[in-house]
């Protein structure tokens, strides 16, 4: 990961707890990731993102599939 590279989400939560479990799962394949908080503007909700190498998006996505399902706050569709 760079801090001016071509890194994107490869998911977003309302929640740190489960952004830092997808991270421990990405560390844990060996994919390096970054768990970014963004505040939101004027108040809005929180979100978390979980930063990858674009080249490693969808291997990503792959191994935190379970985390990314309807119901749990990474939804791609929040």
């Amino acid at each position: 990961m760079n801090v001016l590279g071509d890194d994107i989400s490869a998911a977003m939560f309302d929640d740190r707890e489960d952004a830092e479990e997808a991270w421990g799962l990405l560390n844990d394949v060996g994919i390096p990731s970054a768990v970014i908080t963004d505040p939101g503007p004027f108040g809005a909700p929180y979100r978390v993102h979980v930063m990858v190498d674009r080249d490693d998006l969808e291997r990503a996505q792959e191994v935190i599939a379970a985390l990314i399902q309807p119901g749990r706050s990474g939804t791609p569709d929040d």
